[in-house]
């Protein structure tokens, strides 16, 4: 990455250049997004960009690592005690979905990163934040399987997986704009109950 100046505003710059990059690799593939267009948007030059980030795929990439950990934060903010895994997952979800509502050009931004993944960077770096994003779900489950909050019918590796299967789906369902559930939170909230009571030994 370039060295960026130790000044005052370098900071601020890096974040107006990184919010420009949420926009314009949100609405376009990584292939079709141009650093050209990450400048004009951002009301910098394109040469301002370069020395910030050595080129396309490092802003890239770091857009993807930036939207990754606000979405994690998100997901995990107003953590409830680890005691509750049931209340854990149902505010954890209905986070997501706020993120989702409030920022979904970032949330689309990872979506976008399909497209690009014969790069071998990018499906590395792309491989690496799932993987992180599992570890940390796995981790969460374990600790319930432990105190008995997971069904025992239920493995932890489904229970992971449904987790993480459902946030995909309810981010595509609000993307393409689908009238799944009738664009209602409460509808969608009121699935995600079932949905986390079915998992857990709590019952519905």
């Amino acid at each position: 990455m370039v060295e960026s100046a130790k000044r005052p505003g370098a900071e601020a710059r890096r974040k107006q250049i990184l919010d420009a990059a949420f926009e314009v690799f949100g609405r376009k593939n990584y292939n079709w997004a141009s650093t050209k267009e990450i400048a004009e948007l951002a009301g910098i030059s394109e040469r301002t960009i370069f020395f910030y980030f050595e080129n396309k795929k490092e802003l890239f990439l770091a857009a993807v690592r930036q939207a990754t950990a606000e979405i994690v934060e998100a997901v995990l903010r107003a953590r409830p005690p680890q005691t509750d895994i049931s209340a854990f997952l149902k505010m954890s979800e209905r986070n997501f979905l706020d993120f989702l509502k409030t920022y979904p050009l970032k949330v689309k931004l990872l979506f976008q990163s399909i497209d690009a993944i014969e790069d071998p960077d990018i499906r590395k770096e792309f491989r690496n934040l799932l993987q992180a994003f599992y570890q940390l779900f796995q981790a969460i489950v374990e600790d319930a399987r432990k105190r008995g909050e997971i069904r025992e019918e239920v493995s932890d590796i489904s229970a992971i997986v449904c987790i993480l299967g459902f946030q995909f789906v309810v981010a595509y369902v609000e993307l393409l704009d689908l009238e799944w559930f009738a664009g209602e939170q409460v509808d969608i909230f009121s699935l995600i109950d079932v949905f986390v009571d079915f998992l857990t030994a709590r019952q519905a």
